[in-house]
């Protein structure tokens, strides 16, 4: 346990603190915040069996904290697994990539788990027309999530989000689909 916390501190003064999120919100200025909803229509298989549709839904919320370092809570809960990330994120070494680390308090098939730290990416592109796409990866010692979308600005303060879900759990189950939702800056 004691390298366990070592490595993690390690890790955040390394890569001076990084951070998840559902849709990557590069700017992390003070006191910029983000919340947002996605709905995900999942397929999800267990041991390489087909386990049905899985309705999946998660809810954001990000706040610039200054020095370049967002903070992030992301809730998403299925019709039979949760999880809560928390963590930190920074776009310091790059303004449209966010590096991440956080723990995942995972409740998978209604059977309790060990929180779970992980590290991740988002990358984030603007393109023409108000329209951005993005990618996210994060990795755990008990799952994976990969994330792959676009989004189209509203306004200023509103942006709209399609995109491809993959989450692996620890017990095994793999969940992928669609999903949409939107989200709103302040």
């Amino acid at each position: 346990m004691r390298r366990l916390v070592c490595l993690t501190a390690i890790l955040i003064a390394a890569m001076s603190s990084v951070g998840m999120c559902a849709v990557p919100d590069t700017n992390a200025g003070l006191w910029n915040i983000e919340v947002g909803y996605n709905y995900y229509s999942l397929d999800k298989t267990s041991n390489g069996h087909s386990q049905g549709n899985c309705d999946f839904n998660e809810i954001y919320g990000s706040a610039g904290i200054g020095l370049g370092l967002g903070a992030f809570i992301n809730y998403a809960e299925g019709d039979d697994t949760a999880y809560t990330d928390y963590g930190l994120k920074t776009n310091l070494l790059l303004p449209s990539v966010a590096v991440m680390v956080g723990q995942r308090r995972m409740d998978p098939d209604n059977a309790a788990s060990d929180n779970d730290l992980f590290c991740g990416i988002a990358v984030n592109q603007d393109l023409a027309g108000g329209f951005a796409v993005y990618g996210t990866y994060q990795k755990g010692n008990d799952f994976k999530d990969e994330s792959l979308g676009v989004t189209y600005a509203i306004n200023d303060n509103a942006r709209l989000n399609f995109n491809w879900k993959n989450y692996d759990d620890n017990n095994g189950a793999t969940y992928k689909g669609f999903g949409g939702g939107i989200f709103f800056n302040f």
